[in-house]
């Protein structure tokens, strides 16, 4: 696939030629990152964040392309809505899949271990290199927020990938 002068694999990018490192942060770094982190922390302080209420948001204009909305099913997580820089993690539209499709058995595993955490409150940074062979093919910082779903039922996971080539 090309768009935009750039050139990403045609499907899947987690394959079983690449290899994804996590390095767990106290917290972010990035620009579009901690944007979106104090956006979410002043939220979660006067009552917690709410997806439809206060995402979309004009103060997230900036880094909407980096977010997406993970909806736990069953033991897995559906992309409610992925913005457009996930479509250069995953080199594909990603809304509306599972985890579970994007990632081979062990990657999701622990995916879905991260998920859970966040939807028990806690919050994860973390730095990710994604390499093939020894080449490094993409460095984002990655978070994960919890957040509550429209109707206050469940808890949710706010996501986001910042790329470190690209400015906010």
């Amino acid at each position: 696939m090309q768009a935009l002068g750039l050139v990403w694999r045609d499907v899947d990018f987690i394959s079983s030629d690449c290899d994804e490192y996590w390095m767990p942060k106290e917290a972010p770094s990035h620009s579009g990152a901690e944007l979106a982190y104090q956006n979410w922390r002043d939220k979660h302080d006067s009552g917690g964040f709410v997806v439809g209420r206060d995402l979309p948001s004009r103060a997230l204009a900036g880094v909407l392309r980096n977010l997406a909305i993970y909806e736990p099913v069953g033991d897995d997580f559906r992309m409610r809505v992925a913005g457009t820089g996930l479509v250069r993690r995953y080199g594909c539209e990603v809304t509306g899949l599972l985890l579970s499709q994007l990632y081979e058995p062990q990657a999701f595993k622990r995916q879905r271990e991260n998920m859970e955490r966040v939807q028990q409150g806690e919050a994860l940074f973390a730095d990710v290199r994604v390499t093939r062979g020894a080449r490094l093919q993409l460095h984002y910082e990655a978070l994960q927020l919890p957040v509550r779903s429209p109707d206050l039922s469940q808890a949710w996971v706010l996501g986001g990938f910042f790329y470190h080539d690209w400015a906010r």
